[in-house]
């Protein structure tokens, strides 16, 4: 019989000004004393970012640990050994989705002892035990929603693939949308990430077995991004839009394992620590031609996606919506080879999605 878990964090708090109204709550609740801010240069750099949060954290604050894009390993073991060494009792993770999956990384190398560094590290924590983890506060300024999973996401050294750890203990404990913070996020970072959520509503619906709860809390976040994402480029000052962003981002994420699974997503992330593409963009770039090729497999979800974007079928409003935005829309411009679409898609390939099928959706985001 079908069953449905909650995976999203427990307490969700949303709202200009929360973070300042709200933080220090929960940290106390927590009983945490000693806090360790994972974020990234360019929130270090603005005075209304981590220098505000610090300001909040007071004499919580423990150190600072800072992570670029994508989460390269050997900075999140970093913030490990920064973590131990300063004895902290808490994380804090500002910034988009590479601190917050760096946050959740850092937990379980601590709680299980892993030097995520390691070539057999991916394999060997499938079966480790996760002791008792740091308690995790996520204060996002995008719309990744990594804050929203129990996974976490990190670049391999060398490769630069991309790899990952998951376990329940891992979910925050707590996630504070403010969109005092959220408007000093660029508007391309902001709109990018914001077509991850609408690309993360599409693989909620068409994900196997029956969701009826993240169906209907995905549609409506659709809906949400679908009025939202373009008022903020027209107004990128508006709190109350990057609000409705933030909302309509989470209620898309209601099933985050099989979401972060489907063809988009999978595609995507072959593509982009590999080459530099932020994971927004790929979604940017790969949705309507993946929502294109799925159309004869799953008329009914793609039907309802549709009806929820006001258009005639999902991959043509999803591409309109595209336009409104004024995102990248051709992998072309990232300079990518034949060959490298051909090595991106081969790992993927099955009975079912054929490599000549995968590589054909690459070349027509080409």
């Amino acid at each position: 019989m079908p069953t449905f878990r909650y995976a999203n964090p427990p307490v969700i708090h949303w709202g200009p000004g929360c973070v300042a109204a709200g933080l220090p709550g929960e940290l106390g609740r927590l009983g945490a004393g000693r806090v360790l801010l994972v974020t990234t240069r360019s929130a270090v750099a603005d005075p209304a970012l981590a220098p505000a949060v610090e300001a909040i954290l007071g004499e919580r604050l423990a150190g600072r640990a800072v992570v670029g894009q994508h989460a390269p390993v050997g900075e999140v073991m970093a913030a490990a050994e920064a973590a131990r060494d300063l004895r902290a009792d808490a994380l804090v993770s500002l910034g988009g989705g590479s601190p917050v999956d760096a946050a959740k990384a850092v937990a379980f190398s601590l709680a299980t002892g892993l030097d995520l560094r390691a070539p057999d590290a991916p394999a060997r924590a499938r079966e480790a035990t996760v002791g008792p983890v740091l308690p995790h506060l996520a204060l996002p300024t995008t719309l990744s929603v990594a804050e929203l999973s129990s996974s976490a996401g990190f670049s391999a050294e060398g490769t630069r693939e991309k790899v990952g750890v998951s376990a329940p203990a891992l979910c925050p404990a707590a996630v504070l949308y403010d969109a005092r913070l959220a408007v000093r996020t660029p508007v391309p970072l902001w709109l990018s990430t914001g077509v991850r959520a609408v690309d993360h509503a599409a693989e909620t619906l068409l994900a196997e077995g029956e969701h009826p709860l993240p169906d209907a809390a995905a549609l409506d976040g659709l809906r949400r991004l679908a009025a939202a994402l373009p008022a903020v480029r027209a107004r990128p000052g508006d709190e109350a839009a990057r609000t409705e962003c933030q909302l309509g981002a989470w209620l898309t994420y209601l099933l985050p394992g099989p979401a972060a699974r489907g063809l988009s997503h999978t595609l995507g992330k072959r593509l982009g620590s590999r080459h530099g593409i932020p994971h927004g963009v790929t979604s940017c770039l790969l949705l309507p031609h993946v929502l294109r090729y799925l159309a004869p497999r799953a008329p009914g979800p793609l039907a309802r996606i549709a009806a929820a974007l006001g258009a005639p079928d999902a991959a043509g409003g999803v591409a309109a919506l595209l336009d409104r935005l004024g995102v990248p829309r051709r992998l072309s411009e990232f300079g990518l080879s034949d060959a490298d679409l051909v090595e991106a898609a081969r790992p993927l390939a099955t009975a079912a999605l054929p490599l000549e099928d995968l590589v054909g959706i690459l070349r027509a985001a080409s």
